[in-house]
């Protein structure tokens, strides 16, 4: 099973493949410029990891 997640209107992604057994995160914004977050967006964000590391081990 994949699953993803978008945050900074897209320029964040983070994707989990479990046949992989990874979690890939992927930054890109406009001009290569710094993708920002909010407090919140960094704390869904970090929340977010945390439940895809736990279902890949």
């Amino acid at each position: 099973m994949n699953a993803s997640y978008s945050a900074a209107d897209g320029d964040l992604t983070v994707e989990l493949d479990q046949n992989d057994g990874v979690i890939r995160v992927k930054a890109v914004s406009t001009f290569d410029d710094p993708v920002t977050l909010s407090a919140a967006d960094a704390r869904e964000l970090a929340q977010h990891l945390l439940e895809l590391a736990e279902q890949i081990g």
